[in-house]
């Protein structure tokens, strides 16, 4: 009879995950599946405490009085309890941690103890956009004996002179990210990478990469040429195209490269010949992608860059400054480069981003006819465009694979009615022609489309706004 009972168990655990993984990013209905019964907490338990984030909101005034380092919206505390530090698979430390130093201050000493509890910790990122120097003097030590961890990003706080010796001691990792490397952990960086060679397959460079020269570039080739899938390089006025194009070259198994594009006098007739690479990722900075002097370069180096990539499947132009996102770029100077991507990656290409350039209506029903394996598109258009190209005409064709839409609209009012388009992406979502689509997304506003029952207990596909879900430890404090 017990052995019965445990079958079941197991059993009604496994279902339970399976229902409980829809809502994993949910937090406010993950607490309330814990108060169901032991299973669905059990079950709900792993999904709330598999991420543990503390990130800090700015404050313009310091509160001498408040000694407590962990923000109220932190799971942190209740992490740390024995029951929930197995759960723990990822911890992010980030935002505006306190500047004090000990005793006040005693998170140090907190992610130190709670590193050792948290045994099946596999990622771990310490970010912080302020903090004392010593933060995480106590913790780097203890990274270097877990045997766990695989996934590492960490920023000045831990590169500096005094704690860059250490932090090059951590090995077994696949995946490794420095956030504005200086020049103390770059000296150390090809004895590390030599270390990490067995194992590492993403490598990644973000944000101010000025000491990053082509000599530190050519001390990485010879560790990781036939491992290497992943690579991000950032912003590095020490590099010219000609630099980074050979770097790439010597990694024949790339797969996943993302780019900090900046304006060049020189450009070079071709690009790196890249044959497995999936996707690539241009970020940009929208001076050097509309300045004067030149705002053609930008859609010509996109090109050279992916020319030859015959397996391309994801494009993505991202623009790094959130505030300048809302500036579309002028891509009436841009076809060259959707005629480019309809010539070459048509048969290919499942994902396109092209952020903020403007697609021209003839461009886009190009796009649409010919990359029948598209499942993910996201383009800037003029808002007259919605309604004539997916009118009743019939203007492209079925698109058996596309599953998501997200439109900016360059000259729409910001006071404007968004929801006066739930009828036209109902529609859309229900036509024949994309049996796919889920999910379309209008200036920021999603609509989801899926299946219910109805009262007489058929299925009825229904269209509504989508919750946008914001998890805790980034809501801002109500005062």
């Amino acid at each position: 009879m017990s052995l019965s009972n445990d079958r079941s168990s197991f059993l009604i655990y496994d279902l339970i995950a399976s229902v409980v993984e829809f809502c994993r990013d949910d937090y406010a209905l993950l607490f309330r599946c814990a108060l169901v019964n032991w299973e669905f907490n059990r079950v709900a338990s792993v999904m709330l405490y598999s991420r543990v984030v503390i990130a800090p909101q700015f404050k313009p005034i310091l509160n001498l009085r408040d000694t407590n380092p962990i923000p109220d919206s932190s799971n942190f505390p209740s992490a740390c309890l024995p029951q929930y530090a197995p759960y723990v698979l990822y911890l992010q430390v980030s935002g505006f941690v306190s500047a004090r130093p000990p005793p006040r201050n005693t998170l140090s000493e907190m992610l130190a103890v709670a590193l050792r509890s948290f045994v099946s910790l596999h990622t771990i990122r310490f970010t912080p956009t302020t903090y004392h120097e010593d933060l995480f003097t106590s913790s780097l030590p203890i990274l270097c004996s877990t045997r766990t961890l695989t996934n590492l990003a960490v920023n000045q706080s831990c590169c500096d002179e005094a704690r860059a010796p250490t932090l090059v001691q951590v090995n077994g990792l696949r995946s490794l990210t420095l956030l504005n490397p200086g020049r103390a952990i770059l000296e150390l960086l090809p004895a590390w990478i030599e270390r990490l060679s067995s194992t590492l397959t993403e490598f990644h460079l973000k944000g101010n990469c000025g000491s990053v020269t082509p000599g530190v570039l050519k001390s990485l080739v010879p560790h990781i040429k036939d491992t290497l899938k992943g690579f991000t390089l950032g912003l590095s006025y020490s590099l010219m195209d000609q630099d980074t194009f050979s770097f790439l070259e010597n990694f024949t198994q790339l797969e996943h490269v993302n780019f900090r594009y900046y304006w060049q006098l020189r450009s070079l007739p071709r690009g790196p010949q890249l044959a497995n690479l999936r996707s690539f990722t241009a970020t940009y900075h929208e001076v050097y992608a509309t300045g004067m002097n030149d705002k053609d370069s930008f859609g010509r180096w996109v090109r050279r860059a992916i020319s030859g990539s015959p397996r391309l499947e994801e494009l993505h132009l991202v623009c790094e400054d959130a505030e300048l996102r809302d500036h579309p770029l002028d891509l009436a100077r841009y076809d060259g480069l959707v005629d480019s991507l309809i010539k070459k990656h048509h048969a290919t290409l499942r994902v396109l981003d092209l952020g903020a350039a403007v697609v021209t209506l003839r461009k886009l029903k190009e796009v649409l006819s010919a990359c029948v394996q598209l499942e993910e598109l996201t383009v800037t258009v003029d808002r007259g465009i919605l309604r004539t190209l997916f009118s009743g005409r019939r203007l492209v064709p079925k698109l058996q694979h596309l599953r998501s839409l997200s439109f900016h609209l360059s000259n729409e009012p910001h006071k404007s009615n968004i929801e006066g388009y739930a009828g036209l992406l109902s529609t859309l979502m229900q036509s024949l022609r994309f049996p796919a689509l889920r999910r379309v997304t209008i200036n920021g506003s999603s609509w989801e489309g899926f299946y219910t029952l109805n009262p007489d207990s058929r299925l009825q596909f229904v269209v509504q706004r989508a919750e946008d879900i914001i998890l805790p430890w980034y809501r801002k404090k109500e005062d």
